[in-house]
């Protein structure tokens, strides 16, 4: 009896666990969709109705309208930013114990967003969940600012998306697509031999292709991979 009574605790247990771990992967698939929406629909609206408004300005002869307009894209901007915060905080998991990646990125973007002239799209994988060392964090956030250094200097852009992910096959992808000029022939390459340079050091490869290639505008599309083990 008492080893009967030992095996049907140990299954009780063991489905209570179970219960707990799908009530726990459920919350986080709600919280990413979440998170999706909020960047998918709301920034994006935002952003939109931003330009919008300043693309005004050179209509109006009021300075006071001007004035009030101006403050109204500036609020924007911080609503913007606060939603990016809400996004990082629907996405983290529970990393107390190791570095804040997702953060980590979310601030690169944001410090090279007055660069580009526009805040770029920003999209974290749920492949970050997983620890990735240190250094090769590290050597990510260094291309990832390389990769929209470039596009600010050189794209003529009017979008940046961004994606950072760690594929099924344990691959570090940072992905950085613009709707810019290109890459003009006569533009100096050490930027793009530093983020191969990189990539190779670890194992990797910088793939660069058109993001459209039948566009007037082809754009750029950069992919830096790397192992993360």
């Amino acid at each position: 009896m008492a080893a009967s009574f030992a095996t049907q605790a140990g299954v009780a247990l063991e489905l209570a666990a179970s219960r707990a771990e799908a009530e726990r992967l459920s919350l986080y698939e709600d919280r990413d969709r979440i998170a999706r929406d909020l960047h998918d629909l709301v920034i994006q609206r935002l952003y939109a109705t931003g330009m919008s408004l300043e693309g005004t300005m050179p209509m109006i002869t009021r300075p006071e309208v001007a004035s009030r307009i101006t403050n109204a894209v500036d609020a924007m901007d911080d609503t913007i930013k606060d939603i990016r915060a809400t996004i990082f905080a629907l996405q983290a998991r529970d990393v107390a114990d190791r570095p804040d990646l997702r953060g980590d990125i979310v601030a690169l973007v944001e410090e090279m967003t007055p660069m580009l002239g526009f805040a770029p799209s920003l999209r974290l994988g749920a492949g970050l969940a997983a620890p990735v060392r240190p250094e090769l964090a590290e050597q990510m956030l260094a291309a990832l600012r390389e990769a929209l250094s470039n596009a600010a200097r050189h794209a003529q852009a009017h979008g940046v998306d961004v994606t950072v992910d760690v594929d099924p096959d344990g691959m570090l992808t940072v992905l950085v697509t613009d709707d810019g000029i290109g890459i003009p022939a006569e533009v100096k390459r050490s930027g793009l031999r530093n983020l191969t340079s990189r990539a190779q050091d670890l194992g990797g490869e910088l793939r660069l292709s058109p993001a459209d290639p039948a566009a007037a505008t082809p754009g750029t599309r950069l992919e830096w991979r790397v192992p993360r083990g």
